[in-house]
């Protein structure tokens, strides 16, 4: 019994897809992203990359989202009045406890 993607992969590799691209357009050096989004690599503890994780599932995101956005915030010092009342009072009843 053929899973889904075998069932993709014999039909990709059996149809001719020139009707199908027939219609669509070419937009050589057409409009790019004039920031785009590029890959980095970033080594980080194994506890402090399993934290981001747990900050992340709490939030519904990726890591690497939370990554991202956390950097966006310092760049901008965009960071939204909930998350510094959050990170003023984990500070606060941190130390406090």
């Amino acid at each position: 019994m053929k899973n889904r993607l075998e069932e993709i992969a014999e039909y990709a590799d059996s149809h001719d897809f020139s009707a199908d691209m027939e219609h669509g357009t070419w937009h050589p050096g057409g409009e790019r992203d004039p920031d785009p989004m590029v890959s980095t690599s970033l080594r980080l503890p194994k506890s402090l990359l399993d934290w981001v994780r747990g900050e992340a599932e709490k939030s519904h995101v990726k890591h690497t989202a939370l990554i991202r956005s956390w950097i966006e915030e310092k760049r901008t010092g965009s960071e939204d009045l909930a998350q510094r009342v959050k990170r003023l009072e984990n500070a606060v009843f941190r130390h406090s406890a």
